[in-house]
């Protein structure tokens, strides 16, 4: 609820989102304005050329009135001639829409008016993805198996693992796993074994399973059979890389040999 600088005119604002302008004399509605969501709080600017409105949907909404070069500093901005213009038509909604506003009175679609209204809307924070969250409130195991998903890239997958190296909460979040649960981590591991971007975190995560479930080895033919494949796809892989030393070691001789022989003799 607001007064004009003169006292004349009464605005309020409503849950019913409508303003509406009072002839204080005969506390008769002389005219309405519609906004988008419920007003909570309004305010008029001492020289009567700026409404304010705060909404329930966090927005601010500043309509301006354009006053004409012939129109004295003394006059009554909500005269009822003034009102009339509808001056204070908004334009939030359609923003494309410029030009004078329009309201449709059966129909509950958002108001149109000139560009000349300011819509400042509240910043809303973006939320947690569920793996943060899970972080956030220390459930580590939970956390996850959220990432193991097929839709979750590797990048985040190793990145969460990492998160929990660095927290030492590794060994929590892969205790009291049983044979349907311990498998997702097991595949994951043999999918990126021999990938060079994830192999030194691969070693680590296998290291902690292999000394965690050791003991229960034996009671799942699906666990033993995937921990068999993991141990070939290793045994490959140190294969691989011990043909790379060797072809590095290759490559080594003849670029010394190339360097001895382009010397010149003294």
């Amino acid at each position: 609820m607001s007064f004009n600088g003169s006292s004349s005119r009464l605005l309020t604002g409503g849950l019913d989102q409508m303003v509406k302008v009072y002839d204080v004399s005969t506390y008769k509605v002389v005219h309405t304005m519609r906004y988008p969501a419920p007003v909570l709080c309004l305010a008029v600017s001492p020289d009567e050329t700026h409404i304010a409105a705060g909404m329930s949907d966090g927005t601010l909404s500043v309509r301006r009135r354009q006053a004409k070069a012939s129109e004295s500093s003394a006059h009554d901005l909500f005269s009822a001639a003034a009102l009339r213009t509808g001056a204070f038509e908004s334009l939030l909604g359609n923003l494309p829409s410029i030009g004078k506003g329009h309201v449709k009175s059966k129909q509950k679609s958002k108001p149109v008016g000139d560009a000349n209204e300011l819509r400042v809307e509240n910043k809303r924070k973006k939320r947690l993805k569920e793996y943060d969250r899970l972080l956030k409130g220390f459930k580590y195991s939970a956390a996850l198996d959220s990432v193991l998903l097929k839709q979750v890239p590797p990048t985040t997958t190793f990145s969460l693992i990492q998160e929990l190296i660095h927290r030492d909460g590794l060994r929590t979040a892969l205790a009291g796993r049983d044979d349907v649960l311990l498998e997702p981590i097991l595949r994951l591991l043999l999918k990126h074994v021999s990938d060079p971007r994830f192999g030194g975190m691969v070693c680590d995560v296998a290291g902690v399973v292999i000394e965690m479930y050791t003991p229960v080895l034996g009671q799942s033919p699906l666990i033993d059979t995937l921990f068999l494949r993991l141990r070939k796809k290793v045994a490959a892989e140190l294969r691989f890389q011990q043909e790379l030393i060797k072809a590095r070691a290759a490559l080594n001789m003849i670029l010394a040999s190339a360097a001895l022989t382009s010397v010149p003799l003294p």
